[in-house]
C-alpha cells in the first residue's frame, strides 16, 4: 500500500517507476539498470528481509539504495550499514526531491528528511499526503494475496492516515511516530477505493492504526464511495474509548456498511492497562462490547496475554473472561499465545516498569524472561500448540 502510494508520487514528478513485491515474488528481481532503489520496511517481520534485500539490490544494480517505513526509521543505524539513506518522513512528502535524486540533478545530502551517514536535512513542512491514486498496477493483483479473501468477499486495503495520536507504550506506531499523524487528502483515498472497486472489491479495510485520527476524512470517503458505487461493507481499527465516545459517528457508519471494528484490548487487568498507558480500564472494555452490540457491529479484539508483568493465575482465568464477555466466539484462538514484543525503539524499554525484568539484546528486539517460570512454561506450551496448528501471530498488530 505505502509502496504503491510512494510510486504514484514519484510518477507525478516524472519518474519512471518499476514495482516489485519481493515477499510474494522473491525470485522475480526486476531487470535494471535503475538510478534509485527504494526498499519498504513497514513491519517487524520485514526487518531481516529488508536488510538482505537492501544488500541484494545494491549488489545487483550498484545504485543508490534508500529505505523507508516505520521499522526502517526505528532501526536507521542498522540500515545505514547496507543502504545509502533512510527516509525519516512520509516518502510522498519528499517525492519531488527523490525524483530529482534519481535524475541526478541533486545530491543525496540535498534531500530533506533523508538520514545518511553524514546526518539529515530538516523535514519539509507537514501537509496531507496527496497522490492521484496509488500505483497498484505496478504490483500483483489483490486476488494473489490470501489475506484479501475475507468472509465478506474480496477485501481491499485503504487508509486515510498514518501514525496515531495516542501513545500506548507497547505500540510500534508510537515508537515511530511519537504521537504524530500524517493524514491523506480525501480525494486520494476515494480514488484508491474506486480503483479497487473496479477490481471487484466491495469490502474495504481501513488499515489506519487509528481510524479516528480524523473524524471527517474516513467518514467522508465512505459516504462518497457509497454514493459512487452503491452498497459496500467495511471495517477499521479504533480504541475502546472511541467506541464509547463516538457513538453517533459509529451509528452513521453502520448505516453505511460498517461490519467490524478491531480494538486492541491487550488484557483484562487494570494494572497491565496502566503499564501500557491505554487510558482505559476493564469496565470500559465491557461497556464497549455492549455498545458494539447495541449499535450493530462486531467488536473484534486483539490481546497480548504474555507480558513480563502478568500473573500466572490471571492467565488461567483469561479464557473464562472471554466466555463471560461473549468475546470467545470472535477471538482468534492464537491470541492466547501472543507475547509482548520489545522491538528496538519501543517506549517500554525506557520505562521504570522494565527495571527488574531480565532481558537480552537480540539485535532488532529485546528478549525478556518472566520471573515466574510457570508463565514461561505456559507460553511455550501454547506456542507449540499454535505452531502445530500452523497459526502463529505476530506479537503486536503492526
Amino acid at each position: 500500500m505505502t509502496s504503491a502510494c510512494a510510486a504514484a508520487a514519484l510518477q507525478q514528478h516524472g519518474a519512471d517507476v518499476v514495482g516489485w513485491d519481493a515477499h510474494l515474488l522473491p525470485d522475480a528481481l526486476p531487470e535494471g539498470p535503475f538510478d534509485l532503489t527504494l526498499v519498504s520496511v513497514q513491519q517487524f517481520e520485514g526487518l531481516e528481509r529488508g536488510i538482505a534485500l537492501a544488500r541484494r539490490v545494491k549488489a545487483a544494480y550498484g545504485t543508490t539504495v534508500v529505505t523507508f517505513g516505520q521499522y526502517a526509521q526505528m532501526n536507521h543505524r542498522e540500515f545505514l550499514d547496507v543502504a545509502d539513506g533512510i527516509i525519516m518522513e512520509e516518502p510522498e512528502l519528499i517525492s519531488e526531491e527523490l525524483a530529482r535524486l534519481a535524475a541526478g540533478t541533486i545530491a543525496l545530502d540535498a534531500v530533506p528528511a533523508l538520514m545518511t551517514r553524514a546526518g539529515m536535512r530538516p523535514k519539509p513542512p507537514r501537509r496531507r499526503i496527496s497522490v492521484t491514486k496509488p500505483a497498484r498496477d505496478l504490483f500483483p493483483s489483490l486476488v494473489h494475496y490470501p489475506a484479501h479473501h475475507s468472509p465478506f468477499g474480496l477485501m481491499g486495503n485503504i487508509e486515510a492516515s498514518r501514525g496515531c495520536h495516542h501513545k500506548c507504550t507497547y505500540c510500534s506506531v508510537y515508537g515511530a511516530y511519537d504521537g504524530g499523524v500524517a493524514a491523506y487528502d480525501g480525494d486520494s483515498v476515494l480514488a484508491d477505493a474506486l480503483q479497487l472497486a473496479e477490481e471487484g472489491v466491495r469490502h474495504f479495510c481501513f488499515i489506519d492504526a487509528e481510524f479516528f485520527n480524523s473524524r471527517t476524512i474516513g467518514i467522508g470517503v465512505v459516504e462518497r464511495l457509497v454514493e459512487a458505487i452503491g452498497p459496500i461493507t467495511f471495517e477499521f481499527t479504533t480504541r475502546v474509548d472511541h467506541v464509547l465516545d463516538y457513538t453517533k459517528e459509529l451509528e452513521k457508519l453502520v448505516s453505511l456498511g460498517l461490519r467490524r471494528v478491531t480494538c486492541a484490548l491487550e488484557f483484562p487487568s487494570n494494572r497491565i492497562l496502566r503499564i501500557f498507558d491505554k487510558h482505559i480500564d476493564v469496565d470500559h472494555m465491557r461497556e464497549a462490547v455492549d455498545e458494539a452490540e447495541r449499535i450493530g457491529f462486531e467488536l473484534y479484539p486483539t490481546f497480548i496475554p504474555f507480558t513480563p508483568w502478568i500473573e500466572y493465575e490471571e492467565l488461567l482465568g483469561f479464557e473464562d473472561w472471554l466466555v463471560e464477555t461473549g468475546l470467545a466466539r470472535v477471538t482468534d484462538p492464537t491470541a492466547l499465545q501472543t507475547r509482548l514484543l520489545l522491538f528496538k525503539g519501543s517506549p517500554l524499554l525506557s520505562s521504570p516498569w522494565m527495571e527488574d525484568i531480565a532481558t537480552v539484546d537480540r539485535g532488532f528486539w529485546v528478549e525478556w524472561t518472566h520471573p515466574d517460570k510457570r508463565v514461561e512454561e505456559l507460553w511455550q506450551e501454547r506456542r507449540t500448540d499454535a505452531e502445530d496448528a500452523g497459526k502463529i501471530r505476530c506479537c503486536v498488530k503492526c
